[in-house]
């Protein structure tokens, strides 16, 4: 029975594992496949999909709960500030990714290496936050549609 125990626990560890490294897998081919279609370097896709693109869907999904234009605009106009001022954006996202590995890689006490932390902070907490701003989207949406039954 303990022999069991042992070895069902290292098939769920190994499961786990190997679940990870396929999604990590699956995320960095991407991001690659993205790099040899662009131009750019693997590290400057990911600096624009994780620091641009994700942050701006967050904000639009915001701008929208609240039907404002004002983080939009103000996202738009702080990142074209921002690339205009950076002499090199290659160089720039080579330090950005070496500052956000060292991120990934500090989580190392908690027993999560490189690529778990990776998956936990870059795929399931980005999905996390999608999932609480449209359930927060949705919510508003049927509030409004009762309140607005309720007049009629």
């Amino acid at each position: 029975m303990v022999i069991y125990i042992f070895l069902l626990e290292n098939i769920e560890d190994n499961f786990k594992e190997n679940i990870m490294n396929f999604i990590f897998d699956m995320v960095a081919g991407g991001l690659n496949f993205i790099s040899g279609k662009t131009g750019f370097t693997y590290e400057e896709i990911n600096i624009i999909v994780y620091y641009i693109i994700i942050p701006f869907t967050y904000v639009l999904l915001i701008d929208k709960y609240f039907k404002k234009h004002y983080l939009k605009i103000g996202f738009i106009i702080l990142l074209v500030i921002f690339l205009i001022s950076i002499k090199s954006f290659k160089e720039f996202s080579e330090l950005l990714f070496e500052k956000s590995a060292n991120f990934l890689n500090s989580f190392n006490f908690l027993g999560l290496d490189y690529y778990y932390a990776s998956v936990v902070i870059c795929v399931f907490v980005v999905i996390l936050v999608y999932i609480i701003l449209t359930a927060l989207l949705i919510i508003k949406k049927r509030k409004e549609k009762i309140l607005w039954n309720n007049i009629k």
